[in-house]
């Protein structure tokens, strides 16, 4: 079974703030830290320092290392273990793939005018204002995503030459991020995600972190993939595998715990018609509240809408006729986020809402029926007016109006219902809808 490597580390809050932990202070060396290279014919170790090394003189640092007394006579075959601070390397290109609304892109020279592929240096402090959306990814695919309200720092994105691992790590400050990592080229590639409190170092999976400033707590969870994960005053790792999380705060760390299972969806196929959108969720148990994320592809690199419920209905403010996905997720008491559920969604635009009926002026027992409609393409309209609230055997079926009114003369006093139907055209097709039936009395 492949296992990812994560490692926990948890400092003390007093005086932490926003200040990221840096690894080498949490965590033991890992593999990540040390490059290997295996010798081949007519290599030195000087050759090799003049090529690969920051600092020809830092030979004699890995021939010390290695236990090396003839830095000019290597065995071919063998392998030497070399620092990787000690290592050349080169700048591998992250972009920003994705973003919506208000994005801020601080880079070390200044501000940045977020625009799609734009590169994005290290060091850049990348932040997403209420209601905004920003995608950063990487040559091989892999990609971290930033929901509304959250601040990443991109550290570090390189290449070591000698040994070609790709070297990615990522500080979030705050807020929520959800990342999809591509496998490792190399066995010392990293991807690694920081908060304040946590380390987490993974390879070819995906997961989610997050980190409350406020509460000054850290959450993982695994989605694909495994993940060990040890806190710093742990004596052991602990394997969290897929459909686990856990939490860590300044003092504890919860053991792995199953995640919620993804919601479903009451009827998927409806066609999200009204101004508003909005999906109702069967409820899961043991969920606190629901969250949903509206996006263009259905890899949710473009994410532009989200809404959460403590209850299973989610509502989203209006958006252009399309095609969307929708990522459903329940997040439990304990603040850790469920398995994702994903569904594709017609958007298509077609409300009626009618007005209260009028008498109109100087005619007795006449009225104007008024209705207002919204959506694109053209639109026909069928009137009916009822006795009932069932509108069986309608008094009145008028098909074919164009126009959004219709008057009535000489009706009686009584009770009456009424209600419109509304057909639109739109890239030939036809939808019809029905408006809620209206109730009205005339007399006493």
């Amino acid at each position: 079974m492949k296992v990812i490597r994560l490692a926990v580390a948890v400092a003390c809050a007093i005086g932490l703030g926003l200040a990221p932990l840096t690894a080498k202070a949490q965590t033991p060396q890992t593999a990540s830290d040390i490059a290997t290279y295996v010798v081949r014919p007519g290599d030195t170790l000087y050759d090799l320092a003049e090529r690969y090394m920051v600092r020809p003189g830092d030979a004699q640092r890995v021939a010390r290392l290695n236990r090396i007394a003839e830095p000019r006579r290597l065995q071919p075959g063998t392998t030497l273990r070399i620092p990787v601070r000690l290592l050349r390397t080169e700048p591998v290109v992250a972009r920003l793939s994705a973003f919506r609304g208000d994005v801020t892109i601080t880079a070390p020279a200044g501000p940045l005018a977020p625009v799609i592929g734009l590169v994005i240096p290290e060091g850049s402090r990348l932040t997403t204002a209420a209601g905004a959306f920003l995608t950063l990814e990487m040559p091989d695919g892999s990609r971290i995503t930033l929901p509304s309200q959250s601040r990443v720092v991109l550290d570090r994105a390189r290449r070591v030459l000698l040994s070609g691992d790709i070297q990615r790590r990522l500080t979030l400050e705050a807020g929520r991020s959800s990342s999809v990592v591509a496998p490792a080229p190399t066995p010392g590639s990293s991807f690694i995600i920081t908060t304040p409190l946590t380390v987490s170092a993974v390879r070819g999976t995906e997961f989610r972190v997050a980190h409350d400033a406020e509460a000054n707590r850290s959450t993982l969870e695994v989605v694909e993939g495994s993940v060990g994960a040890r806190a710093s005053y742990e004596a052991s790792e602990i394997l969290v595998p897929r459909a686990f999380g856990r939490r860590a705060d300044a003092t504890s760390a919860t053991a792995p715990q199953a995640l919620l299972p993804s919601p479903k969806l009451r009827a998927p196929g409806r066609a999200q018609d009204e101004p508003e959108l909005s999906f109702d969720l069967v409820p899961v148990d043991g969920a606190q509240s629901y969250r949903g994320q509206l996006a263009t592809d259905a890899g949710f690199v473009d994410i532009f809408a989200e809404a959460e419920s403590e209850g299973p209905t989610l509502t989203f403010g209006s958006v252009p006729n399309a095609i969307y996905f929708l990522r459903l997720t329940a997040i439990a008491v304990d603040g850790l986020e469920g398995l994702p559920e994903v569904y594709a969604v017609e958007r298509r635009l077609n409300a009626i809402g009618l007005a209260p009926p009028a008498g109109l002026e100087g005619v007795d027992r006449s009225f104007l029926f008024r209705w207002s409609d919204s959506g694109e393409g053209a639109a026909s309209f069928r009137f009916q007016l009822a006795v009932n609230a069932e509108m069986d055997g309608p008094i009145i079926d008028e098909p074919g109006l164009t126009e959004r009114q219709i008057s009535v003369a000489e009706l009686p006093d009584g009770v009456y219902f009424w209600r419109v139907l509304v057909t639109r055209f739109e890239d030939g097709r036809a939808s019809e809808k029905w408006s809620p039936v209206q109730r009205f009395q005339l007399g006493g």
